[in-house]
């Protein structure tokens, strides 16, 4: 492979991503020199060591594909159709990556936190070895190790599956019952079609499956093909339509200049770090194809003004609304720089069916980094996005939030379909922003919808991976949890083509 090439590669894929290609290549190099592998880099050259680097590198762009990192495969000259139809041209099923592991690797991308507990519990294994697990692969390659897992021996993990997950188990027993994935391993997130007839090949679909599997008779194995759209393999009624350019109107909130209220209010003071977000989420959301309008330092009543301003545009020509807001904050609240409070309900309701009619029955995006209650934090370059009083580098520990206003309403999502709300901090809790990198959630946020995006995960999968990465976090000696709220009724993939 070309130094330069790789070198690019490397530098693209984050520990998660390396960590599922270890796994991945598992059946190809020895334990003891995988496990020293620490990077994709260090892979790459484990892999030519064992005469698996030819001259297409098709292995690299099979471990690609595999983990839909789709961009990557575009710094490679190539796309997941022209990869795909490689692997089927090619032997490369005696050398390249078997489906039982790509089948357990699927797997692991549905296990959520609670499940990983649970399965823990359930195992038959030594504590202090699960222990050492922190992700549900480290579980299966512990369970192999034990001998509780194979590719001929299953049963164990359907036993598990079968206490914790039941869709996990049915995804399972649906590979053991002779669904075996084809070779070459169908494409995440693309649609199989009869290469006569051009129709989604349906014969073997099931409910929220792996990604499309069928009997390995080879007469019975459709040929991939691509839409223009890059469409998903669920149904056209089960994910939201994302057709146009721009796919819809982001509107960013970043209120960063509190200076003349914290004369009059104990704690509200300007919010270093903040713009740092904004350039992010307006990059974030340029690239996704929205067209992006930021309003800065706004009062409340003039948060309450632009709302319902883009509550009254027209949306028909567009796919989805999604709105930032990037404040201090108090329970179901924001405040203006003004230092009056602003009920996050009534930042959402402009955009209800009976309010914003072009927007009916497309999704609703909103995003809030502010505090969400008193807890507190300390820190010199952490601030809380709450009337904490930011202190300067010499001192040692921010205030306490202001007791919240207990008449506030905690409603913040209303009783209308299509919405997604996804928090810094749960209720009564503070969020902690960087005054240099800016806010610990947003900052997560983006780097998880780059990455997810270009993978085509839809929107809770990523959220459910900024959850993960934020709380596990330690921001001296303080913890955050965000929280989404949602009333989705399909599922939201924000594609980058």
């Amino acid at each position: 492979m070309n130094n330069e090439l790789l070198l690019r590669i490397d530098e693209d894929l984050d520990s998660e991503d390396v960590a599922a290609l270890k796994f991945l290549c598992r059946d190809h190099i020895p334990l003891k020199k995988l496990e020293a592998v620490q990077d994709a880099r260090d892979l790459f050259l484990r892999l030519e060591d064992q005469g698996l680097l030819g001259d297409d590198d098709l292995i690299v762009k099979e471990l690609l594909l595999t983990i839909r990192r789709f961009d990557l495969l575009r710094v490679l000259g190539t796309s997941p159709n022209q990869v795909q139809n490689l692997l089927q041209l090619s032997s490369h099923t005696t050398s390249g990556i078997s489906s039982y592991r790509k089948m357990l690797y699927e797997l692991s991308e549905d296990v959520t936190e609670d499940d990983l507990d649970s399965i823990k519990f359930l195992l038959n294994i030594p504590r202090g070895r699960l222990e050492l697990c922190t992700t549900f692969l480290d579980v299966l390659v512990e369970m192999e190790k034990q001998e509780l897992l194979s590719e001929d021996s299953l049963t164990e993990l359907k036993r598990v599956f079968s206490h914790c997950n039941k869709q996990l188990a049915m995804k399972l027993q649906q590979y053991i019952s002779g669904y075996r994935i084809a070779e070459p391993f169908p494409v995440p997130g693309y649609q199989y079609r009869d290469a006569e007839t051009n129709k989604i090949n349906r014969s073997h679909q099931v409910q929220n499956p792996l990604p499309e599997v069928f009997p390995s008779n080879q007469h019975e194995q459709p040929a991939l093909s691509l839409d223009a759209q890059q469409s998903s393999s669920y149904d056209a009624e089960e994910v939201y339509s994302m057709t146009h350019r721009p796919r819809g109107y982001c509107l960013i909130i970043n209120n960063f200049n509190f200076e003349e209220e914290s004369k009059n209010i104990i704690g509200l003071r300007n919010r270093r770090g903040t713009h740092r977000d904004a350039e992010d989420l307006t990059d974030v959301f340029r690239s996704l194809h929205f067209e992006v309008h930021l309003k800065e330092d706004l009062t409340a009543s003039e948060i309450l003004k632009v709302v319902k301003k883009f509550g009254q545009m027209d949306h028909s020509t567009r796919d989805a609304f999604v709105c930032c807001v990037l404040s201090h904050g108090e329970k179901g609240s924001v405040y203006g720089t003004d230092g009056q409070l602003v009920l996050i309900r009534d930042v959402t309701l402009p955009f209800t069916c009976s309010q914003c009619t072009s927007l009916a029955k497309k999704p609703k995006l909103f995003f809030i980094q502010a505090c969400q209650g008193k807890a507190k934090q300390c820190g010199v370059s952490i601030q809380a996005d709450g009337e904490g009083d930011e202190q300067e580098a010499e001192e040692l520990y921010d205030t306490d939030a202001r007791c919240v206003v207990p008449e506030l309403a905690s409603e913040t999502i209303p009783d209308d379909s299509d919405f997604l709300l996804a928090m810094a901090t749960v209720e009564d809790y503070k969020s902690f922003r960087s005054i240099k990198e800016g806010s610990i959630f947003i900052q997560e946020l983006c780097r998880q919808l780059k990455t997810g995006c270009a993978r085509n995960m839809d929107i809770l999968t990523i959220l459910t991976r900024v959850n993960r990465n934020v709380s596990i976090g330690v921001y001296l000696n303080s913890k955050q949890m965000p929280e989404p709220r949602y009333t989705l009724t399909k599922k939201l993939v924000l594609p980058l083509d």
